[in-house]
């Protein structure tokens, strides 16, 4: 990692909230390869535990093991969309294969979202998702969006159905339109972003967002930039002040030796 330009590193908390009985997230970070994983698994379901397991398992799996490198030229986005499509169809075979042999476990499913480092010719991130986690990227004091939600409320916003302010009140709201399952579409979105030096990522549950607001969030990774760890253990702590309604799972991809 120290020969890399602007090398980045991960750290993670998960926490099962105030509410829920039982944590159905899961989460994998290998700093050496740069990738880092998130999944979520199906709130209310049967194995939702499970689902979020096996595809967090079997991405790093088949990402440690069967991956091609990035390539020193060529499309490296198209490179991406290859490695990670086949990557994160592995954690859905694996929960179809558990299915068929533990029929009771067949409405489960997960969400999940991926970063993986691109460090040459110039620092950039790929970022590949299916369902409602969410990838964002602090940049010059400003938190944005990296990812879109695959979810029946963001489709309705998107075709002019609801507004920003019927988001978190309607009614829908926990239905997904992807989902790494049985009964759902899966095909990941893939994009390749490029870094600054100091760049922050985030990846997170939604159990983070339903209860803080994006500057909120912002606040607390700005007020703990020198501590990836604390920042992690501030912003679940702040979700579970505000109710802890839900799991919640946080991953910062911070700079080496950030500023």
């Amino acid at each position: 990692m120290t020969s890399l330009p602007h090398p980045w590193i991960g750290t993670g908390l998960t926490d099962p909230g105030r509410v829920r009985a039982s944590n159905q997230d899961a989460f994998a970070i290998d700093n050496e390869l740069g990738l880092w994983v998130i999944a979520d698994g199906m709130g209310g379901h049967v194995g939702g535990n499970v689902a979020s397991e096996l595809a967090v398992a079997s991405i790093m799996h088949h990402m440690r093991t069967s991956a091609q490198p990035w390539p020193s030229s060529g499309d490296l986005l198209q490179h991406a969309t290859t490695v990670l499509t086949h990557a994160i169809a592995t954690g859905k075979t694996a929960i179809q294969e558990r299915i068929a042999v533990a029929p009771e476990l067949r409405s489960m499913g997960t969400t999940v979202v991926a970063a993986w480092l691109c460090p040459l010719p110039t620092p950039s991130v790929a970022i590949a998702h299916v369902g409602d986690s969410r990838a964002y990227v602090i940049r010059d004091g400003r938190l944005a969006a990296l990812t879109t939600d695959h979810s029946l409320v963001q489709q309705l916003l998107t075709e002019g159905l609801i507004t920003l302010e019927d988001l978190w009140d309607h009614p829908k709201r926990n239905v997904l339109v992807r989902a790494l399952g049985l009964d759902f579409p899966s095909t990941p979105d893939i994009a390749l972003h490029p870094l600054d030096p100091h760049d922050i990522i985030l990846l997170c549950t939604d159990g983070l967002m339903k209860m803080i607001s994006d500057e909120d969030i912002l606040s607390v990774i700005q007020d703990s930039r020198g501590s990836p760890e604390e920042a992690c253990q501030h912003l679940i702590s702040r979700a579970n002040a505000a109710g802890g309604n839900d799991n919640t799972t946080v991953l910062l991809i911070t700079p080496l030796t950030p500023s």
